[in-house]
Order: C-alpha cells, then sequence, then structure tokens
C-alpha cells in the first residue's frame, strides 16, 4: 500500500492549482455543532437535528470537538451514522481552547478513522478532508506533519492573530482561513470590515465567513460574562454575506447554549453546563431561538445563487410608498435608537413558495432587574459599555412577502404601532423587517402580517407568536439578557 505521506506532496500541488478557482466550486453553509453539549444524545437526536438543519438548508454541521471529551467516540459514530443515511455533509473543528490542546497524533488519527466516511466533507475540486480548528496557533507547526500523514484541507480559526498573521503562520501551513468574528464591536453596526480584510491577507485562497443571531454567556466558572451586540445583527449579516459571497458560510451556532448563539433546539438533556459552570440563572431554557431557522432557505438559495447588489439605500425621507403599502420610520424616543428614514433593499427576483414572519425579542427590559454584572464587550480586551448600551428595548421582526403588507404587533393584547421600516426595493418579493419598543408594555408578544384585498377584507397572511412573555419579573431576580425567537 502507497502511504499518504508518500503521495501528499504531489496531491497537495494539484490542489493548489485546484483552489485557484474555488469561488467557483465551492458555495456550502454549515451550522457549528458543539459535540460536547451531545454527550447524552442517542442517534435519534442525532437524526432529529440533522433533518431540521437540512429542512433548513444547511449543508452540513461542523463538529467541535474538545481533546479530552470522553464521549466524542460516541458521539461521533452516531453523527456519522445518522449524516451517512441521508447525504449530510460533517468536519471536524478541533478546539484547542475547550479543555486542553490537542496532539498531533490525536488529531491524525482522528481524521484518518472518519475521513473516508460518506458523509466527511471534501469540498469541489480538491478531495480533501476539510479540518478547521478553534484557536490553537502555537500549535500551527504541527499542523505540517498532520496535513502530510493526512492529505486534510487546513482551513482553522485562529481569529486571535487577525488575518494577515495568521495566513503566514508556520511558514504559510494554512489552506484558508475561518474567522469568528461574527458581532459587531461596540453598539456599532456590523460590517464586513473584518471579512475584507480576511479575502485580502487570502489572495484567492478559500475564506468561511460567520453569521451569528446572539451572544450572551454568563457563565463564572469559566470567567465569561458578557454580551456583544445581536439587534437587527441576523438579516444585517445575511445580507452581507449575499454581497460578499464568501466561498463557505458557517452558522455559530447550532448548540451553544452558553454563548446564546443557538439557532438549533433546545434539549434539556444539553444544559448541563449551567450547572457545572455555576451560572447565575439558566438563560436558555424556555427560550427558544428555533424561529431563525425559518427564512434560512431563502437567504441560503440567495447566497448560492450569486446575488449581488444587496446594499441598503436610504431613502431622505421618513416616508416611502411601494405600491399600496405605506412605510413610515417609528418615531424617535429616548431609549430606542430607530431609523432616521425609511430603507429600501436591493433583492434579487425571488419566487416566495411560503409567506413567512419572524420576530425576536428579550423578554425583560433593560432597567427591569439587576443587570447581573455583565457588559456590553469583553472586558478583557475590548472597550466596555453597559449592556443597555448595546441592547435596545425592542421587538424586531423580519418578513418574507411575495408582494407588500402590513404588519403589527401586540404586547399583551395592546396594538404598538408597527410599521415596516426596511423593504425590497422593487417593491414586492423579499424580505421586509422593522423594529418597535417594548419598555412599558408587558405580555405575550404577537405579530401579525395582514394583507388588504382588492374586495376590502383583510387577509391574515402569517403570524408568530407562543414565545415568552415580556416581564419585569426575572428570574434570580437578574435581566435575562438573551433572546427569544418566534416565527409563523
Amino acid at each position: 500500500m502507497v502511504s499518504k505521506m508518500n503521495y501528499s506532496f504531489s496531491v497537495r500541488l494539484v490542489t493548489a492549482l485546484a483552489l485557484l478557482p474555488f469561488a467557483q466550486a465551492a458555495k456550502e453553509v454549515f451550522a457549528h455543532f458543539i459535540v460536547g453539549n451531545a454527550r447524552f444524545y442517542d442517534l435519534p437526536d442525532w437524526q432529529d437535528d440533522i433533518r431540521l438543519a437540512q429542512k433548513a438548508s444547511i449543508d452540513g454541521f461542523v463538529l467541535n470537538i474538545a481533546s479530552q471529551d470522553e464521549s466524542n467516540a460516541n458521539s461521533l459514530a452516531n453523527a456519522f451514522r445518522a449524516a451517512n443515511a441521508v447525504n449530510f455533509k460533517l468536519f471536524f473543528s478541533f478546539d484547542y481552547n475547550a479543555q486542553a490542546p490537542w496532539s498531533k497524533d490525536a488529531v491524525t488519527a482522528l481524521i484518518n478513522r472518519w475521513a473516508d466516511e460518506r458523509s466527511y466533507f471534501k469540498p469541489d475540486n480538491t478531495y480533501r478532508p476539510l479540518v478547521s480548528t478553534f484557536e490553537g496557533p502555537d500549535y500551527a507547526e504541527d499542523w505540517r506533519d498532520i496535513e502530510d500523514k493526512t492529505n486534510c484541507l487546513f482551513i482553522p480559526d485562529w481569529s486571535s492573530l487577525g488575518a494577515a498573521n495568521a495566513v503566514t503562520k508556520a511558514g504559510g501551513v494554512v489552506d484558508g482561513l475561518f474567522s469568528y468574528a461574527a458581532w459587531p464591536k461596540g453598539p456599532s453596526a456590523m460590517t464586513t470590515e473584518m471579512d475584507e480584510q480576511y479575502r485580502t491577507a487570502l489572495k484567492g485562497r478559500p475564506y468561511i465567513m460567520p453569521v451569528a443571531g446572539w451572544f450572551y454567556t454568563n457563565l463564572p466558572s469559566w470567567n465569561k460574562n458578557w454580551l456583544w451586540k445581536g439587534d437587527e445583527l441576523w438579516d444585517t449579516r445575511w445580507q452581507q454575506i449575499i454581497e460578499f459571497q464568501p466561498e463557505f458560510v458557517e452558522i455559530l451556532t447550532w448548540n451553544d447554549y452558553g454563548e446564546s448563539h443557538y439557532i438549533g433546539p433546545v434539549r434539556e438533556k444539553s444544559l448541563g453546563l449551567f450547572r457545572s459552570a455555576n451560572a447565575p440563572l439558566n438563560y436558555a431554557e424556555n427560550m427558544p431561538h428555533d424561529g431563525w431557522r425559518k427564512l434560512l432557505p431563502y437567504y441560503i438559495q440567495q447566497y448560492k445563487q450569486g446575488s449581488k447588489g444587496q446594499s441598503t439605500k436610504r431613502i431622505p425621507t421618513t416616508v416611502v410608498k411601494t405600491l399600496t403599502t405605506i412605510v413610515t420610520a417609528p418615531a424617535p424616543s429616548p431609549t430606542s435608537t430607530v431609523f432616521r428614514a425609511a430603507e429600501q433593499v436591493t433583492q434579487q427576483d425571488f419566487a416566495v413558495p411560503e409567506e413567512a414572519v419572524v420576530a425576536y425579542y428579550r423578554i425583560n427590559p433593560a432597567k427591569a432587574c439587576y443587570n447581573g454584572n455583565t457588559t456590553g464587550n469583553d472586558p478583557k480586551y475590548q472597550e466596555v459599555y453597559a449592556p443597555d448600551g448595546l441592547l435596545q428595548d425592542n421587538i424586531f421582526f423580519t418578513a418574507l412577502l411575495a408582494e407588500p403588507a402590513d404588519i403589527s404587533v401586540s404586547i399583551g393584547g395592546k396594538d404598538q404601532k408597527a410599521t415596516f421600516s426596511k423593504t425590497p426595493q422593487n417593491g414586492r418579493a423579499g424580505i421586509y423587517s422593522g423594529k418597535v419598543l417594548f419598555t412599558n408594555s408587558m405580555g405575550d408578544v404577537v405579530v401579525s402580517v395582514t394583507r388588504t384585498l382588492e374586495d376590502g377584507t383583510t387577509q391574515l397572511i402569517a403570524q408568530a407568536k407562543g414565545g415568552p412573555a415580556i416581564t419585569t419579573e426575572c428570574v434570580g431576580g437578574m435581566v435575562n439578557w438573551n433572546s427569544a425567537v418566534i416565527s409563523s
């Protein structure tokens, strides 16, 4: 048998040439999956998660594995068994921070054990198993041997180094890079500035672009207690992905409950970290994020079709007429930063198979209770803000519509006078979004989309409800800075 060591140089040379047209060959969307949070999963749990991911048009999971997790063997066996059966893709992300750094022998053994599975992801034109990391740049030299012995395509997350330094580490051992910078810094809106830095540094090599909907963590045993701005982030970031057109997209995450950026189901058997990390409250319990999957088929199709021109166009007026619907920006308030002008968003023509609405909100007003000493931004390396300096007391809503319609939001049965403040530039099919203040309103949240028909009757198009109520009663006397997500 010819060893991988003997033929890896020639294969890597061919692959280096194949990477040149990578942007035309790729286009896959993955969700980051914390394997340690699935230690109590059985096979049906894996099958159900994969079914839900495929329904949302997600191509696969990035399996984040810690070096000393004794549940890895059973979890990986179930994951690959479930994925192999339905043509769902998987690849490894070796977590160098969770417990202890990985040894290169352990990494090599795991890749060689699983890379030949039908579901292990090998990007087009490379025939090499993709492998990533969460950090670990101090062990960059190990990857020269690992690559020789596994023929892997190495695309790590070395965000701590920055793009320019990561791409040259260990003599340029990487084949591409993944960035974990999915959240804005401070109160400013998310931009693609960091993504541009990666694209410049990589010079045509593949880039995995991150997207997330939220971030809040309060795990004292791990010295974590901060949040990043999540207001309007999910839709904004997907519009940026559609415009930026990276080779790959990685959703952060499917099931990281401790950092509140999960889009998968909340399974009670996966919430043990709140006890083991001495969390002052279980801020993921009864806080569903499933609604963020609702519009993923639309976003992912737009991304894979290569649509451009998704940038927002500001209109120098607060009223925009789109066909028969008037869209008015909400009035300013001292506690809520609102759109100063209505906005229109350019979107590729799209046949809407199902009109839908998604909404998300925090369940406690920012001043309702003790803030938990949570900071806005990570105090270890960022300027610190008060948490309510980054998060607004608003309900945010997004609708996918075939044509204009009206939006209403009620809290505790009281109408909140909501309107869409962003609309598609074509005035018809696409994403409509807006927000409404909730500080002084308590109760169940219901978001409804209606349309007035030619005969004057009103038709209910889509409705999101059933989430936790907004309340000033805080679990443990602390504001829960996590978000609840509802959808039609």
